[in-house]
């Protein structure tokens, strides 16, 4: 178990190299380093938020998501199709939410792209990232609880203590499989 120091001094080395903190990147970063990982982040602090507002990387936020998503349809009407640089240049000296701001809200770059895009479609919702981390947050806890833990056994204790489904868990990361390998969590049979 790595100390909250350890843990403090990991995510603000990581977070130097980076104009956001998410948490597939500092999965990346900390790859074959002795530093701790993201479960033991989260044992600590409870949430990847929690982690990143004791370690000081977490600036209060000033925008909600609407402001967000007007801010990149008036960037892509204005620049077309958006990268972070574009929007970037795009957005200084205005008064609009920073690229940080945005990847922090909605998890990624793309994620961003993807959600205002898809809102020019009729019945799409967007997804924010808080619904990200409690999916990440039911699968760790679900990984720690259940014996043997997979898509069955993780359907069930979801429906009984009303946890993202598995079916939520593939469209958020593509697949269940996915879900699990970029978490860095292993299906486990019964081992009797």
């Amino acid at each position: 178990m790595k100390t909250e120091a350890e843990i403090i001094r990991a995510l603000q080395t990581a977070a130097s190299l980076t104009p956001s903190l998410t948490v597939t990147q500092y999965q990346r970063w900390s790859q074959n380093r002795d530093v701790p990982t993201f479960a033991d982040i989260l044992s600590v602090y409870g949430t990847w938020m929690n982690a990143l507002k004791a370690s000081g990387l977490l600036e209060v936020r000033r925008y909600e998501s609407k402001d967000m998503i007007q801010a990149l349809r008036l960037a892509s009407a204005e620049e077309g199709k958006l990268t972070s640089a574009q929007y970037r240049h795009w957005a200084s000296g205005r008064s609009v939410p920073s690229v940080g701001d945005i990847i922090t809200h909605f998890g990624s770059w793309s994620l961003a792209v993807k959600a205002v895009e898809r809102l020019e479609e009729e019945h799409f919702t967007v997804q924010p990232a808080k619904d990200k981390a409690e999916i990440v947050q039911a699968l760790y806890e679900a990984y720690r609880v259940l014996t043997p833990f997979n898509a069955i056994t993780y359907q069930k204790w979801a429906k009984r203590f009303n946890k993202p489904s598995v079916a939520k868990v593939s469209r958020r990361f593509g697949s269940w499989k996915r879900a699990l390998c970029e978490l860095g969590i292993h299906e486990m049979t019964d081992q009797k």
